[in-house]
């Protein structure tokens, strides 16, 4: 049996497979991967997206793996603004039941947090408010929040892990960090929540991926491609070659991550966790330029600037807690994420 709307009429239906998971954020980079691996996985998915293209895109995602199933995922698709409380809380209500929620949606640059903090804190802080009211209101419990490891600073030791304290600098970094204070603040109300902080996510699944994302690996390919100039921002940061050094991460590694948290999340006995999601692995931005020519088979212009005020010189994730209590492992390392980007990129242009 199949179905792509779930109407308010069907309130009391779950489908074949449970659970049922609201997911905001859908049609971003991680949102249009996570659909895949939850879909793959047997969940029912509803799934918050409002571009037209984009929606068609996840819903071919969609059908195309219920094809290979005997039994089909159900999915409905959702037009919601979370800045609007009234507005989720009618969404919850026409898609009863809902046993979870992955909260992916937001802003996520920290750069443009520094000149547009009024958007970072609307789209971070007060919609995330709004939804875990919504969620409460609704007698929901379950709530996976994806944060960021940019809570981290420089004045944490290497590797961090969960147990140090946060210090963020950006406005990116301080509401992510205020939303993880309000999640945890309403355990008081009865919230099961995880918190799954991503360290620096990149590559692509295939290549035809909705999105690859905005970080320093894709402009940098892109660039590669174009033949244009790459401007390094510092090279005299306390490094081995004097280049940042950031611990990178599959997208592939990261969809496993949100989909082994979900299932604990779902636990009767489940308390509420914060996890590292990150390789464990530092790479130098360096290294990663000299990959990237090697793999691409390419050369680049290299211009070196100033460094960015708030930039953390070295920043990777002690995992230990994440692969200890979930048993989740990277698989893929930066050789893999630079060459699946890059196959991306030849395929579709450079264009997300």
């Amino acid at each position: 049996m199949f179905i792509n709307k779930i109407t308010q009429g069907n309130t009391t239906f779950k489908g074949i497979y449970d659970p049922n998971i609201l997911i905001t954020g859908s049609s971003g980079y991680i949102g249009s991967h996570l659909i895949s691996e939850l879909t793959s996985e047997g969940y029912n998915c509803i799934v918050c997206c409002r571009n037209k293209n984009k929606k068609e895109y996840l819903k071919k995602v969609i059908d195309e793996i219920n094809s290979t199933k005997t039994d089909k995922s159900l999915y409905s698709f959702a037009d919601t603004d979370l800045t609007d409380e009234a507005e989720i809380k009618k969404l919850i209500y026409r898609n009863k039941p809902i046993d979870g929620v992955i909260h992916l949606s937001g802003s996520t640059y920290n750069s443009e947090s520094i000149v547009n903090p009024r958007k970072y804190y609307a789209n971070n802080v007060f919609a995330s408010g709004n939804l875990v009211n919504a969620m409460l209101d609704n007698d929901i419990k379950n709530l996976l929040f994806v944060s960021t490891a940019s809570i981290y600073t420089d004045n944490t030791p290497k590797p961090v892990n969960e147990l140090m304290l946060p210090n963020p600098k950006t406005p990116y970094a301080k509401t992510k960090y205020m939303a993880e204070e309000l999640i945890n603040d309403y355990k008081t109300y009865g919230l099961k929540p995880i918190i799954l902080r991503l360290f620096n996510v990149a590559g692509a699944h295939g290549t035809n991926d909705l999105d690859i994302g905005k970080n320093v690996i894709t402009v940098l390919l892109n660039l590669i491609r174009e033949g244009r100039v790459f401007t390094l921002m510092g090279n005299k940061y306390p490094t081995e070659d004097g280049t940042c050094v950031k611990d990178f991460v599959h997208i592939d590694d990261v969809t496993k991550a949100i989909s082994q948290s979900t299932k604990k999340l779902l636990e009767k006995d489940s308390k509420g966790e914060t996890y590292n999601v990150g390789s464990g692995v530092g790479t130098s931005l360096g290294t990663i330029i000299k990959k990237s020519l090697d793999i691409t088979g390419k050369e680049i212009q290299l211009r070196i600037s100033s460094p960015l005020k708030d930039e953390v010189p070295s920043l990777i994730a002690d995992n230990t807690k994440i692969k200890t209590e979930l048993g989740w492992m990277p698989r893929k390392n930066i050789d893999d994420i630079i060459q699946s980007a890059w196959k991306w990129i030849v395929r579709n242009g450079g264009k997300k």
